[in-house]
């Protein structure tokens, strides 16, 4: 490898050690913001439409251990209240991020859902 090479090398890898410090740092945030949300709506009857848009906003993040709790927090206080919207929220979470838990199941369909998608990855 000539120096330019390596020069431009590390020059990549430095810039992408900066996002995804950049990218801790935005979840991170996340979990700090949506903490006294996720208090709150939980710790009242929410509407559906309050709990779909929290969701749909946290889903994001959910890639973050500490966001991931908080979403959970909120998929089970309101998992009998608005089964529909929660088990949406649940199987998409299944799907984007714990592929395998799907395997085997009644919901491995939904796999091929996106296969178009990943093949392409």
């Amino acid at each position: 490898m000539t120096t330019i090479d390596k020069q431009n090398k590390e020059k990549l890898e430095d810039k992408i050690t900066k996002l995804a410090e950049t990218l801790a740092d935005i979840q991170e945030r996340a979990v700090i913001e949506y903490t006294p949300l996720v208090n709150d709506i939980c710790n009242r009857k929410a509407t559906k439409d309050e709990v779909d848009n929290l969701l749909t906003w946290m889903f994001d993040f959910v890639g973050n251990d500490k966001m991931l709790l908080l979403f959970k927090k909120v998929c089970r206080t309101y998992l009998y209240t608005y089964p529909e919207v929660v088990g949406f929220y649940i199987m998409e979470y299944r799907k984007d991020y714990d592929r395998e838990s799907l395997k085997g199941t009644k919901y491995e369909y939904l796999l091929e859902e996106d296969k178009e998608f990943y093949e392409d990855l």
